[in-house]
């Protein structure tokens, strides 16, 4: 059902959280409105208007938010299991211990969000745009991020095994912890990013741009490397063991006597330098 202005005021102004399971909401001008512990499952506010209003702790559950606006909105600890967000303008948004298991956030934009500890498990978030977000300590588990512009992002200690991050942009971020075991970062850009003591076990890294990386530390165990930029990347410590270095550029990578090289490797005949 559709609401008119009057009844909208009415609605929202009501004391206690609200109930509008299904209520059709779309384009509505919700700005700066409180809807702290609402229940909105399965409501539809696709176009809506929702620029720094209040969600925190609501129940957004299998919700048509496509192309909402939600422009520096507090949606903490609230739960978007399933929902449609394809499209969405999250930019400086606060999704802190938000549960976004399974969402559509296909070309969404969540620049400058706040997404610490947020579940984002099995989200697609392809060619979403996210530069300078904060997902440390996130799961981003089986979530798809193909062509995602995550430049300057913190994605210190997240959980993201088993993502597809192929052709994402990730120059000048952070992962320093970060579990990345068997994801597949095909043609990544990770570029002056800093990955120590990541795990990169098992990933596909072919043609992945590693340059200037800090990779101290990291596990690179059985990773497929073929074909990867690592120019100045920083290999100290690093466990590459079982790795697929054919064709990768090694052009002044630094070492040191900790770093393990896959079977076989060389490092004197390659053009890596030995870190004193």
């Amino acid at each position: 059902m559709k609401f008119t202005q009057y009844e909208l005021y009415d609605l929202i102004n009501r004391p206690g959280p609200l109930w509008l399971a299904n209520v059709d909401l779309s384009e509505a001008n919700l700005r700066g409105v409180n809807l702290h512990g609402a229940i909105l499952h399965g409501a539809n506010l696709g176009e809506a208007f929702l620029n720094n209003a209040i969600l925190s702790e609501a129940n957004l559950n299998d919700a048509n938010l496509r192309m909402v606006v939600l422009v520096e909105a507090d949606l903490s600890k609230s739960t978007m299991i399933g929902a449609d967000m394809n499209g969405a303008d999250l930019n400086g948004a606060n999704l802190s211990g938000a549960n976004l298991g399974g969402a559509k956030l296909r070309e969404a934009k969540l620049s400058e969000a706040n997404l610490r500890q947020t579940n984002l498990r099995g989200v697609n978030l392809t060619n979403a745009s996210m530069h300078g977000a904060n997902f440390s300590g996130a799961n981003l588990g089986g979530a798809d991020l193909t062509n995602a512009k995550l430049t300057e992002s913190n994605l210190r200690d997240a959980k993201m095994i088993k993502v597809n991050l192929s052709g994402a942009d990730l120059r000048n971020s952070v992962f320093t912890d970060a579990d990345l075991s068997k994801s597949i970062l095909i043609g990544a850009n990770f570029s002056k990013s800093n990955l120590g003591g990541a795990d990169l076990s098992d990933a596909k890294l072919s043609r992945a741009d590693l340059s200037e990386t800090d990779l101290r530390k990291a596990n690179l165990t059985g990773a497929d490397l073929r074909k990867s930029f690592m120019y100045m990347a920083d290999l100290r410590q690093a466990n590459l063991s079982g790795a697929n270095l054919f064709e990768a550029d090694l052009g002044k990578v630094q070492y040191d006597k900790s770093t393990i090289w896959p079977e076989g490797f060389d490092p004197q005949a390659a053009d890596v330098v030995l870190a004193k």
